[in-house]
C-alpha cells in the first residue's frame, strides 16, 4: 500500500465501521502510548505471556516486545479475551542470541533498558521516575532474567515485598508496575502520548483489523482510484 493513498484507505474503510465503534478506538488511541514497552524473555507459560499482553491493553502500552529462546509464544485466546488484536506484538526470533537483537533495536528507539527482578538492588517500584522511553523487561517463571539480560540493561526495578514469598507471578508483577508507571505518568507533565503519526498508523491497521475482508476491499478499491 503506497503510503500517499493511507487517509484515503482510512476514511474508505471507515465507512464500514459504526460510528459507536469508531469513537471507541478514537477514546482508546487518545490514551495509548509507546513511551512504555514491555519485554517477556523466554516465557515458557503462554497463558502468561498472554495475560502480560491482556494488561499491556488495559494500561494503554501499544506494544510488547517477545523474546523467543527455548520457548516459542504461542498466543492462548482465552486468556487474551481479544487484547491481542489490539496491541502490536513484536517478536524476536531467529537469530544468534535473540535476547541481543531485541535489547540493539529497542536502544537503537531511545528506550532504556529497565530489569524486573528481586535479586539486585535497584529502585522500588513506587519511586521509579518515567523521564523518558522505558522498556520494562521481565524473564522466565522461574528463573527471571538471562545472564545476559542482567548484565546489559540499563538499571533494575523491584517490586517491594513484605511476605514469606519471593516473588509474585509473572503476569501479576507486569500488572503491578504497569499501574503504578501509567498512574505516576498522568500525574506528570512528561509527553508520553503517541504522536499524530502513530495514531494514524495504528488507527488504519485496527480499521484493517475490524473490517472483513478488508484487504480484499483496499485492493479493489486502489484498482478504482487508479483508474
Amino acid at each position: 500500500m503506497a503510503s500517499d493513498h493511507r487517509q484515503e484507505i482510512t476514511d474508505f474503510l471507515a465507512s464500514y465501521i459504526t460510528e459507536h465503534k469508531r469513537a471507541l478506538m478514537e477514546k482508546v488511541l487518545a490514551q495509548r502510548t509507546n513511551f512504555v514497552t514491555v519485554v517477556l524473555e523466554d516465557i515458557y507459560q503462554p497463558h502468561n505471556a498472554s495475560a502480560v499482553v491482556r494488561s499491556a491493553d488495559c494500561f494503554g502500552i501499544q506494544q510488547v516486545h517477545i523474546i523467543e529462546g527455548r520457548n516459542r509464544y504461542n498466543a492462548n485466546p482465552q486468556v487474551l479475551r481479544g487484547s491481542g488484536k489490539w496491541v502490536d506484538i513484536v517478536k524476536h526470533a531467529g537469530t544468534e542470541n535473540n535476547t541481543a537483537t531485541c535489547f540493539k533495536a529497542l536502544k537503537e528507539k531511545g528506550y532504556q533498558l529497565v530489569g524486573t527482578t528481586p535479586h539486585k538492588e535497584g529502585v522500588d517500584l513506587p519511586g521509579f521516575t518515567v523521564d523518558r522511553p522505558v522498556a520494562l523487561v521481565f524473564g522466565t517463571e522461574e528463573t527471571g532474567l538471562s545472564d545476559y539480560a542482567m548484565e546489559h540493561v540499563d538499571s533494575y526495578l523491584r517490586i517491594p515485598m513484605y511476605g514469606f514469598t519471593e516473588s509474585f507471578n509473572l503476569s501479576v508483577s507486569a500488572a503491578i508496575c504497569l499501574y503504578q508507571i501509567m498512574t505516576n505518568l498522568q500525574a506528570s507533565s512528561t509527553h508520553y502520548r503517541l504522536s499524530e503519526e502513530e495514531k494514524s498508523t495504528i488507527r488504519l491497521a485496527w480499521y484493517k483489523k475490524t473490517v472483513r475482508k478488508s484487504e480484499a476491499l483496499v485492493k479493489e478499491y486502489l484498482h478504482k482510484i487508479k483508474r
